[in-house]
């Protein structure tokens, strides 16, 4: 039986928390998981459904696995040292690159907002929120980017 390392456990503990939080904040902004509508076949539902379940739960849950395999495969030293801390610190900011598909997924919404959903609840998002691709893909992309020089930081 193999046990996570120091760098798997801190890594693994916040990214659990950080996802259930995003999760929770992307239900209860965007409405992804509309799954009564979605059964009855509305298109908005379903591809705000679809679209949820690939950036919100597949891409960070493959960049969390990917992750959690190179921190396993690496020997990160948490020593009472400098760089010991500066791990620790890295590993912890590092588990916050789902904020980043966050980002990317409200910045996809906002593209093309009646793509997702109907006039009416377009309307309604966009006059409580003034989303604009470009102010949340940038960020998202840069979330995401950097957790892996952060992680590339840790193991080196």
């Amino acid at each position: 039986m193999q046990f996570f390392t120091e760098a798997q456990e801190l890594f693994t503990l916040i990214f659990a928390i950080h996802f259930t939080l995003i999760i929770d904040r992307v239900h209860r902004n965007y409405n992804p998981y509309d799954t009564y509508n979605a059964w009855k076949g509305q298109l908005h539902a379903i591809r705000r459904l679809f679209l949820s379940w690939v950036i919100m739960y597949i891409l960070p849950l493959l960049n969390f696995a990917a992750f959690l395999i190179i921190l396993g495969t690496y020997d990160v030293s948490f020593d009472p040292t400098p760089r010991g801390t500066l791990n620790i610190v890295l590993v912890g900011l590092s588990s916050f690159f789902d904020f980043g598909y966050y980002r990317l997924f409200e910045s996809i919404l906002y593209l093309s907002p009646k793509t997702f959903y109907t006039d009416k609840e377009a309307d309604e998002m966009l006059a409580k929120d003034r989303g604009e691709f470009q102010a949340h893909f940038i960020p998202g992309i840069l979330y995401v980017i950097a957790s892996f020089i952060m992680i590339f930081i840790v193991i080196i």
